[in-house]
């Protein structure tokens, strides 16, 4: 009587061996042609504090796309041999990963440049960045003199881009609000302690009413501008951040391009929106130790995220389409309902730590980027243009100002 084959045990069954989780294939590359929203996540370096606190780094980067999530297993103060086969190990691929060697200028040219080139197009276009208070998002969206971040990038990239077209003369604007416990403040306007609303029309689509725009004729206005209003900005200390940012920011610049030669003595008009929002960091309280006002600025940046998570969640659950989308529970979805509905050209940037002690919040912030990235949005990206015609502009004009 022949012996039964046993099969030989992998890795996986091994005692204290740990297997490479398997990437979540809904997470797949996409095709050029796709017009939803691109995801990106970019891991910063192990500060020197966490260092000394003993921990260390649990996330890995490879190929560009992929993600390693490496389960410090401190849950119980140590190894849990009871569990050994029990690991919280993730695997995550999505359509651009940076590592810690990764500069802001790699960032910008694999994930941002096809919304500000969208722009120049004639389309709306979105950035926006999310994760964890002390991820790093603020650096990756403003950066250092020494490496401008996303958001310098890509205002100097749309004025180059204008100076070469020979074909359109440009008009720009800019305006910088904040979002802070769901009151939206004029950040280029700090003496107006007016509540501005965010408003929807077929003119002008999803803004800002009342927030001042002022004309710019070249990227070193437009960031003496945001810096200007970045003085102004909602800061704070936390446990988690020594300047942490209260509010989310968002940076619009407006795009008026007219065509110098048409055809048959009439002229095209384009216009477009470029729209870099800075999100506030989600948070825990017993990770920051807030109290206080504090604590209540937490509750709120907390709410309007999850606001925005419901809506990235209505938008992925591909079980009920057609279902409604809650874009009304706060300012912030409000404000970023172009972006997620698919009307703009538009990328989100998750910032994580790749620190052992920050391992939850790191997963949670990986998760909500692999859930946008299955988002299926109801509309695509529409060109917004007409024919230019002067006079019927400076009447409508004078409608608003009469309006107002």
């Amino acid at each position: 009587m022949s012996k039964p084959r046993t099969r030989p045990r992998s890795s996986a069954s091994r005692p204290g061996v740990r297997a490479a989780p398997a990437i979540d294939e809904a997470s797949s590359p996409r095709g050029p042609d796709d017009h939803r929203l691109m995801v990106g996540v970019r891991v910063r370096p192990l500060s020197a504090a966490e260092s000394a606190r003993g921990a260390v780094d649990c996330l890995s980067v490879t190929e560009g796309n992929k993600v390693f999530a490496r389960d410090p297993d401190e849950k119980m103060g140590g190894r849990d041999y009871l569990r050994l086969q029990q690991f919280n190990d993730h695997a995550y691929q999505f359509d651009a990963a940076f590592g810690p060697e990764s500069g802001s200028s790699e960032v910008y040219a694999r994930l941002v440049r096809r919304v500000v080139t969208a722009v120049i197009d004639g389309y709306n276009g979105a950035c926006f960045a999310y994760g964890a208070t002390g991820s790093g998002k603020t650096h990756t969206m403003l950066g250092q003199p020494q490496e401008p971040g996303v958001m310098p990038e890509a205002v100097e990239e749309l004025m180059a881009a204008a100076l070469r077209d020979d074909d359109f003369d440009y008009k720009f604007g800019v305006s910088y609000v904040e979002i802070y416990n769901e009151k939206v403040k004029d950040l280029l306007n700090p003496d107006s302690q007016a509540d501005l609303e965010v408003r929807e029309d077929a003119k002008h689509g999803t803004h800002i009413q009342g927030a001042v725009e002022l004309a710019v004729g070249s990227a070193a206005e437009i960031m003496e501008h945001m810096q200007r209003g970045s003085v102004y900005r909602t800061t704070e200390a936390t446990n988690c951040n020594e300047v942490s940012s209260r509010s989310h920011a968002v940076l619009q610049v407006t795009v008026k391009a007219v065509q110098r030669y048409g055809e048959g003595g009439g002229s095209k008009r384009r216009l477009a929106k470029l729209s870099l929002i800075d999100l506030a960091g989600s948070e825990r309280a017993y990770k920051t130790d807030n109290r206080g006002q504090r604590l209540v600025e937490g509750r709120n940046i907390n709410r309007s995220l999850l606001s925005l998570a419901n809506c990235i969640n209505a938008l992925a659950d591909r079980t009920r389409k057609g279902a409604h989308v809650p874009y009304r529970d706060s300012k912030l979805t409000r404000l970023l309902k172009d972006s997620l509905s698919g009307t703009s050209v538009a990328a989100m940037l998750c910032a994580v730590s790749p620190s052992s002690d920050q391992y939850e919040e790191t997963l949670n912030t990986l998760k909500y980027a692999n859930r946008a990235k299955q988002m299926t949005p109801p509309q695509v990206p529409q060109r917004q243009e007409g024919e230019h015609n002067p006079l019927q502009e400076q009447v409508a004009v004078l409608r608003e100002l009469q309006g107002t």
